[in-house]
C-alpha cells in the first residue's frame, strides 16, 4: 500500500513545555486566532482524537464551531 494518511498534530504548549496543570478548570494556552485556526484544521479533517483525560475532563463536542 503505497497511499498512506496525513496526520495533523496540534497541540498549545507553555513556554515552560506544560499543556496542562493540575486544577480542574480548562487551562487555555491559545489566543483567538489560533482557536480559529485550529477550527479550519478541524474542518478539512476526517477524523479526531484526542485523549482519554480529555474526555474525561474537558467532555469536548469536537466540532467545527465556526462557518
Amino acid at each position: 500500500m503505497t497511499d498512506r494518511p496525513y496526520v495533523l498534530l496540534s497541540c498549545a504548549m507553555s513556554v515552560d513545555g506544560y499543556i496542562d496543570d493540575a486544577t480542574s478548570a480548562r487551562l487555555l494556552l491559545s489566543n483567538d486566532e489560533d482557536f480559529d485556526r485550529v477550527d479550519e484544521a478541524r474542518a478539512s479533517c476526517d477524523a479526531l482524537l484526542v485523549g482519554a483525560e480529555t474526555i474525561r475532563r474537558d467532555n469536548p463536542r469536537l466540532l467545527v464551531r465556526s462557518q
